[in-house]
């Protein structure tokens, strides 16, 4: 009985053990949890870390750089002067104030009045043949391009077009406007392609005519913008000039280029035919168009453009550069200008535009038209660098009162001309196209 007492009550003492440690295990916790709140509202709650605004990545984008220049008229003067006494020529220093121009753009053309026959019998005007050196020349100042559809492309008849060609090749020069063959012609409808720093440009080159030079049986020799070349000038042939600008977008460019030798010489205003055929150039897609034959300069501008799809850009016409190098020293005939244009291409959307224009005044030397004697006779000079240079005391060895008088009114005739806004030594430093075209849409 006792036994049973002593486990009885060991079972009682367990119990009220087990009952007193779960009361203190529960205190113990609450306590816990207790300093755990107060530590917990004593301390600032924790913010989280803002998520930073990701800085937006630019587009890529792609820029060339063009320099457009205006005719190489041959006259026998400037053979004459590249004429070394070895009977070799050297035509690169004639253009020695366009070369800086002309060497740091991507892409540089002009346009060749004159051809490269097979023979030594050159000649001026109203036949020119040059000797093969002036593409050297030509080459060495930095071009890349030569225009060769002009009246002059069939003086030397067809031969001395295939021969001019040829030359232009083994020079490492581009050509459009003349061509060899038929399939030359019809490999691109007589449209060049050139992938330049991953844009890729589109030039076409047309001309009024050959100066009476027929080509019915080689109609593919050269693009002529008139059915009757041979005659009035008038019957402009707008299903060609749509034909070849439809060929040429389909190549899928992004900007066309359009060369023309058109107008009135010696008239620095555009006529009403190279009006409406610049209107026209743009409504089948050209981005660009470039003018010659005038021997002076005429007007450029920048116009809105409206393709169609009814999207809208801006275009860029010059209606004619000039002479780039000539033995003509009348008013406006021994001036022109190498025209900068910059162009943009958004990697991304594949969007190309004309992104600034400029240009540098030019000036073709005569100095037996200023009565001064120098070991050389023609030389092209950059205007604002001679007149600058000749203000601060440098007058080049050879610059007189006449000769600058003649470069003042010059500067004048050129930005009167072409628009002083577009002078890259001007206050602006030429046009801003974003610019030009917010306030002109």
């Amino acid at each position: 009985m006792n036994e049973i007492k002593k486990s009885l009550l060991s079972v009682v003492l367990v119990v009220l053990l087990a009952v007193l440690g779960y009361f203190l295990y529960q205190n113990y916790d609450q306590a816990q949890n207790e300093k755990a709140r107060q530590a917990a509202a004593a301390s600032p709650s924790p913010v989280a870390e803002a998520t930073p605004t990701p800085t937006p990545t630019p587009n890529a984008v792609e820029n060339v750089s063009l320099c457009a220049c205006g005719d190489i008229v041959c006259h026998t003067g400037l053979n004459a002067e590249a004429e070394n006494k070895d009977g070799t020529y050297d035509y690169a220093p004639i253009f020695s104030g366009v070369t800086p121009f002309v060497t740091k753009a991507d892409y540089s053309l002009c346009t060749l009045e004159t051809t490269f026959p097979d023979t030594t019998e050159y000649s001026g005007y109203p036949m020119f043949k040059s000797p093969a050196a002036l593409a050297g020349g030509l080459k060495a100042v930095g071009f890349d391009l030569i225009n060769t559809a002009s009246n002059h492309c069939m003086d030397s008849g067809a031969s001395g077009l295939v021969q001019t060609l040829d030359v232009l090749d083994r020079n490492g020069l581009d050509h459009v406007g003349t061509y060899r063959t038929q399939a030359e012609h019809d490999a691109n409808s007589g449209v060049l392609i050139k992938e330049i720093n991953g844009v890729k440009l589109a030039f076409l080159s047309f001309t009024y005519g050959t100066n009476g030079m027929p080509v019915t049986d080689t109609p593919y020799v050269a693009n002529i913008f008139c059915r009757d070349y041979l005659t009035t000038l008038t019957d402009i042939d707008y299903d060609l000039l749509k034909k070849d600008l439809e060929a040429a977008k389909a190549l899928s460019p992004d900007l066309v280029v359009v060369q023309m030798h058109w107008g009135n010489e010696y008239h620095t205003e555009a006529n009403d035919q190279q009006k409406a055929l610049a209107d026209f150039l743009f409504q089948q897609g050209a981005d660009i168009v470039l003018g010659g034959h005038t021997h002076v300069p005429e007007p450029m501008e920048l116009r809105v453009v409206e393709d169609s799809a009814g999207n809208k850009h801006t275009g860029l016409l010059v209606y004619s550069l000039g002479n780039l190098a000539s033995c003509q020293n009348d008013r406006y005939t021994n001036l022109t200008a190498a025209v900068n244009i910059d162009i943009e291409k958004n990697v991304d959307t594949g969007k190309t535009r004309i992104k600034h224009v400029a240009y540098a005044p030019m000036y073709m030397v005569d100095l037996s038209d200023v009565g001064v004697s120098a070991d050389w006779h023609y030389r092209l000079w950059n205007l604002h660098d001679a007149i600058d240079g000749y203000k601060a005391g440098n007058n080049l060895g050879v610059i007189n009162d006449t000769l600058y008088n003649n470069m003042v009114q010059g500067l004048t005739d050129v930005q009167s001309v072409l628009g002083a806004d577009f002078d890259a030594y001007g206050e602006s430093g030429g046009v801003d196209v974003d610019a030009w075209s917010e306030k002109n849409s």
